[in-house]
């Protein structure tokens, strides 16, 4: 057992009332979502400034990349990098989001 599950049994052994713990873990939930929508919008910026700089999109610009067509400069993998960080923030509000519905 992690120490967040072993954390989480303790709480549901003492807690007098386990709607205010079920309150407290949304709202911490919430907080970490919002986190990463904060992390997505700055990944997004950069994005954008890459795409507008190279007239292309992000799928574009990896299809490219990872056919080997655009080479390896250095702001390609920096690009890249930021693609994957992004799509990384996505996938974890979807995971919040398929977890409270």
């Amino acid at each position: 057992m992690s120490v967040i599950e072993t954390k989480i049994h303790l709480l549901e052994s003492v807690a007098p009332d386990l709607n205010l713990v079920s309150k407290t873990l949304d709202k911490l939930i919430a907080t970490i979502a919002d986190d990463y929508r904060r992390k997505l919008a700055d990944y997004e910026r950069v994005l954008a400034e890459y795409e507008k700089r190279h007239g292309m999109t992000t799928a574009e610009f990896q299809h490219g990349f990872n056919s080997g067509e655009l080479g390896d400069a250095p702001e390609w993998f920096d690009w890249d990098g930021y693609a994957a960080l992004a799509q990384e923030a996505r996938n974890k509000l979807a995971e919040i989001e398929h977890g409270i519905s």
